[in-house]
């Protein structure tokens, strides 16, 4: 895979597959095809000090996910924050925002910081930083695409607002803001890691996002008949739900 519009095709073949499948798997590859659209957007616009670098960036962050799917798919092992993301595609029970936040906790808290230590020479990782942080704008604009996706096809957020007191929020939020710093954290060690203990690190950090995934599926911090009485206004219609999903991004 050479170009960020190979990376749009294979997730548009990801949403094809969950559709076929009625799997779950399909809204976080929406979200994450919204995300690939803007940075490719923000580098023909030249918003990047390094649009080249960022195509590099790009590649290597979505080959992790394309790989770990692939790996689940065909019963290898995959990373543990991803097969926990995955193996909730089976859970009837969990909102369509959290399938979303599994994959995002997945892909940022482990895989961004990750690529891109390993796209960066030794020690160099900080002249990624402007970039990168670009990068993480695009990723926190998908917190109000969620919930304005969520609010027209699935639920009616401000009804649910209103009963839990913005509580619906805080899955998301928590998410996307810790994982931001985190994923920085993860590219800066990384970087300042000899090669044979970098293994060892990503799987701390592995692990770690795996913990942040098990309370997601819990929603420790969301009492248990707000998440019935808000799963209650979904629409329980699979395919329907992700062929809406893909539209709105294709429309964004």
């Amino acid at each position: 895979m050479k170009t960020i519009e190979e990376v749009i095709q294979k997730l548009d073949e990801i949403i094809a597959w969950s559709i076929a499948n009625k799997s779950p798997i399909g809204y976080f590859a929406c979200t994450y095809k919204s995300m690939t659209l803007a940075v490719l957007e923000g580098i023909k616009k030249k918003k990047f000090e390094d649009g080249k670098r960022m195509v590099t960036l790009d590649l290597a962050f979505a080959n992790r996910y394309f790989e770990a799917l692939e790996n689940y798919q065909n019963n290898k092992k995959c990373s543990n924050a991803w097969f926990t993301a995955f193996e909730a595609a089976k859970n009837k029970d969990l909102l369509i925002m959290q399938h979303i936040i599994l994959g995002i906790n997945a892909h940022i808290n482990l895989d961004l910081g990750v690529s891109a230590a390993a796209i960066m020479p030794y020690r160099k990782v900080n002249l990624l930083q402007n970039d990168f942080n670009k990068i993480n704008e695009v990723i926190a604009s998908i917190n109000q695409k969620v919930q304005d996706s969520l609010s027209k096809i699935c639920y009616p957020i401000e009804l649910v607002d209103q009963i839990s007191n913005g509580q619906d929020n805080v899955i998301l939020d928590f998410a996307i803001s810790k994982a931001r710093q985190t994923s920085w954290a993860t590219a800066i060690i990384l970087s300042n890691s000899i090669n044979f203990i970098r293994p060892s690190l990503v799987n701390m950090v592995d692990n770690a996002a795996t913990l942040i995934a098990r309370n997601i599926i819990i929603s420790t911090k969301t009492p248990p008949q707000l998440l019935k009485k808000m799963k209650s206004f979904e629409s329980r219609d699979v395919v329907k739900n992700i062929q809406i999903l893909a539209f709105k991004e294709n429309q964004s």
